[in-house]
């Protein structure tokens, strides 16, 4: 039986704004990105944005903050064990 405390529990919030902006919170890092699909990660799971000129304006991972805009066609949820491990963007920028 796995059994989280609140503590390892990450909190995750996400806002789409007319299908052109999506705010979330949560994310730790973004593994995968292009115009069509961004791949992001938190500690507990993976999502992946669909959509057309997708670009994004902000992402901390510290605070876990990511902000993209583009024509949103779909948000999908999956664990993080089921995506093999890509490069990371934050393995780019050191």
């Amino acid at each position: 039986m796995n059994i989280e405390t609140e503590e390892q529990i990450i909190k995750h919030d996400v806002s789409i704004k007319g299908r052109k902006r999506t705010e979330m919170t949560g994310i730790s890092d973004v593994t995968s990105f292009d115009d069509g699909t961004i791949i992001a990660q938190s500690d507990n799971f993976g999502v992946s944005i669909e959509g057309e000129n997708l670009k994004i304006e902000k992402f901390n991972a510290e605070s876990g903050e990511f902000v993209l805009n583009g024509q949103i066609n779909g948000i999908f949820y999956f664990t993080n064990t089921s995506q093999k491990k890509k490069r990371s963007i934050m393995d780019i920028f050191k």
